[in-house]
């Protein structure tokens, strides 16, 4: 039995439609790798910005002890 161009035509489509369901599938393990990482990123962004205010404050007490030692010498 020979395969008629219809046929033919819908093997190629059949074809073409599971390509592109693997590639969608693809698509959406790439998504979800992506999403992942991007919510590690947010939660080392999120420690870096406690560090940081931590540092920031640490700095401003230093900056008022030099202050105060600096007034207290100018006194002297």
């Amino acid at each position: 039995m020979a395969i008629t161009p219809k046929q033919k035509e819908i093997e190629q489509l059949k074809q073409e439609n599971a390509r592109l369901k693997a590639a969608l599938s693809e698509a959406e393990y790439q998504c979800q790798r992506l999403e992942i990482i991007n919510s590690n990123l947010e939660s080392q962004r999120d420690e870096a910005n406690r560090e940081l205010e931590k540092n920031i404050d640490v700095l401003r007490s230093m900056k008022e002890e030099i202050e105060s030692i600096v007034s207290s010498l100018k006194s002297e």
